[in-house]
């Protein structure tokens, strides 16, 4: 679809003006579906809770989607990086996927991850996705972390042929640049939202929104720690941990409703946890969701050694006294 083509000289204009524009139209038709599912936004990389056994927590988990949902996120994701998606066996994606779906009631979109160790495995967890009512798909490349353009143009060609689900496609090899995106999304007409990786994401956000023939949705992730900047450059969204997304909802929501002071002052309280993040891991969300009381543990599946110390818990501590009057759930 078309966007406008600014000078390489001029600063990014801020979104409202953009979708102000005649020429932004389609993308503001884009945010939801005829069905009022949203597909711009906070979707949440939902974190998956295991018991001290190492089996997954199914009451934990129904518990983090009514949380997200109750928070009013605009999406969830399960599985995909963030979530221990390469500890998850096969059986496991099936049932655990459906009861996500279950437990939010039509309450937000829902994107259920269909990356496979090749695309015949992704294609079956595609299906699978449709069968049990999902909102939308999500994937990253093949489990061998190809690079070859041909080899993933034929991976995310399977997945989108066994489905008429919108897809979401995260970047995971260096072979899937913007600009193969970008390529790929002339193809495959489902294909609807771009999670952005790298050194420089916001350029890439710049870069898709720029495209004369701009169509995808720009996702970016990265703790959310550029989220202002990004949505000054009309980025669609962003894909961070499950513990604060209510607080990233709350910036979003207060940024689109023209209420920008507000929204950056929100933003520089909880920044301090994305900063905290990069050192310790993901484990840091689940820590958040325990004491939010949606998490029994902070087991990790792939690590027993808990990486936080007492003046990361200190620090956190902080945060969240800075961030539980704005909690929506």
């Amino acid at each position: 679809m078309q966007a406008p083509t600014l000078r390489p000289q001029s600063l990014p204009m801020n979104r409202r003006a953009f979708l102000a524009m005649p020429a932004a139209a389609p993308l503001a038709a884009q945010q939801a579906s005829p069905d009022g599912k949203q597909w711009e936004g906070i979707f949440v990389i939902m974190q998956t809770p295991f018991l001290e056994s190492l089996e997954i927590d199914e009451e934990s988990l129904r518990k983090e989607s009514d949380f997200l949902a109750r928070g009013r996120v605009h999406g969830v994701v399960w599985p995909a990086g963030a979530g221990e998606t390469n500890s998850i066996w096969h059986r496991e994606r099936l049932r655990f996927s459906e009861a996500i779906v279950k437990e939010v009631k039509g309450r937000t979109t829902v994107l259920i991850g269909v990356h496979g160790a090749n695309k015949f495995e992704a294609m079956e967890y595609a299906r699978h996705a449709e069968k049990i009512g999902a909102d939308g798909l999500h994937a990253l490349g093949p489990g061998d972390g190809s690079s070859d353009p041909e080899i993933l143009t034929d991976y995310f060609t399977a997945i989108a042929s066994v489905s008429k689900l919108p897809l979401s496609i995260q970047v995971s090899t260096p072979g899937m640049s913007t600009d193969f995106l970008m390529r790929l999304g002339e193809k495959l007409p489902t294909f609807r939202i771009a999670k952005l990786e790298g050194a420089n994401v916001p350029i890439e956000v710049t870069k898709v929104v720029n495209q004369g023939k701009r169509r995808l949705i720009p996702s970016t992730g990265g703790g959310a720690l550029h989220l202002m900047t990004e949505m000054e450059r009309n980025s669609g969204g962003t894909m961070a941990g499950a513990g604060f997304a209510d607080i990233q909802a709350e910036i979003w929501d207060l940024y689109h409703a023209g209420k920008k002071p507000e929204a950056r002052q929100l933003f520089m309280k909880f920044v301090l946890s994305g900063v905290l993040e990069r050192r310790t891991g993901f484990v840091l969300q689940k820590e958040i969701l325990r004491r939010r009381g949606i998490f029994k543990t902070v087991v990790m599946r792939n690590t027993r050694r808990f990486n936080m110390d007492a003046a990361d818990l200190r620090e956190l501590d902080e945060i969240m006294e800075m961030l539980r009057p704005h909690f929506r759930a």
